[in-house]
């Protein structure tokens, strides 16, 4: 995954089971493709099944398979393209998305 362009958006590729690359569809990527939504990034991490982004709002939204509640939303049905974490959850200034683990942190 990286972060590229002028409006700073998340552009992932490679395997895409459960939605993993947040470009709404399950499809299998060799290239780089634009994640929707995901723009004004100012870090990205990636754990085990999802995908966290900071946006430049401070705001967080994450994506991928979600079955232990990682994406932050109050659910846990996964999410193809990227979805709100915790709507309280403002002011953030950090994030990490521990490799190999089912959840996600934000200071």
């Amino acid at each position: 995954m990286a972060v590229t362009g002028a409006h700073h958006q998340v552009k992932p590729w490679g395997q895409n089971k459960s939605g993993r690359l947040g470009d709404g569809t399950t499809d299998y990527r060799i290239t780089p493709v634009p994640g929707p939504g995901v723009i004004g990034v100012q870090l990205v991490s990636a754990g085990r099944e999802h995908s966290i982004a900071l946006l430049g709002d401070n705001t967080v939204r994450s994506w991928d398979a979600n079955r232990s509640g990682q994406l932050g939303n109050v659910t846990t049905t996964g999410s193809s393209t990227p979805v709100t974490a915790l709507t309280a959850l403002t002011g953030v200034d950090e994030i990490a998305a521990p490799v190999g683990g089912d959840f996600s942190l934000a200071n």
